[in-house]
């Protein structure tokens, strides 16, 4: 499939370039990749989102994979068989699920494992996902255009801010690939937030 893959990186070189060779081991050829680094903290978190969005938005890109580039992928990914989720419209997001990070997450044993309940496992042509409607995640993702046109809040808390605008519509949920307990596909390597305005 054709797609632009976002990096977005506040200038920790070390990980962007482990992130960046993870990606072009387990994912396929991107069409383009467009980069932003905001090492100088110009843009902050959301203004770094919406700039890549710009970008991506000034071309004819369909699919985008969105990589925060302090993440590594666990293994090979079939953003094919992601896509068939993706492109239904009532999906915001197909998201590869990340290690426990913080201390909430830790001691539940992870993300699902913290609220079970409010994950939903599902299958689409044998391949398993669990929906939910808590968070879109700006971890490693794989989303349609249309959701980069609703634009990214220019505010503080702007991923939740996006979620609450995104789950205002009963219908729209968001996706892991994979099952409800299925191990990280990725794993965070940062050892701490970097940017402003999360």
């Amino acid at each position: 499939m054709k797609f632009t893959l976002l990096v977005i990186t506040y200038g920790r070189d070390e990980y962007c370039i482990r992130s960046l060779a993870s990606a072009l081991e387990n994912l396929p050829s991107p069409e383009r990749v467009v980069l932003v680094d905001d090492r100088t903290h110009e843009l902050g978190f959301a203004g770094a989102v919406q700039h890549g969005w710009n970008q991506i938005l000034a071309t004819d890109a369909e699919w985008i994979v969105h990589l925060e580039a302090d993440f590594l992928f666990n293994g090979p990914v079939d953003l094919d068989a992601m896509a068939e989720l993706a492109a239904d419209e009532h999906v915001a997001q197909v998201a590869l699920k990340r290690q426990a990070w913080n201390p909430l997450e830790k001691r539940a044993g992870g993300i699902v494992e913290l609220d079970p309940d409010s994950f939903e496992e599902g299958t689409i042509n044998g391949n398993p996902y669990t929906a939910h409607r808590k968070f879109f995640t700006t971890n490693p993702s794989l989303y349609r255009r249309d959701i980069a046109e609703r634009g990214w809040p220019q505010v503080p808390k702007s991923e939740g801010m996006f979620s609450l605008g995104l789950f205002s519509d009963p219908a729209i949920v968001s996706t892991f690939w994979g099952g409800k307990f299925d191990p990280p596909a990725v794993t965070h390597i940062g050892d701490e937030r970097q940017g402003t305005g999360y």
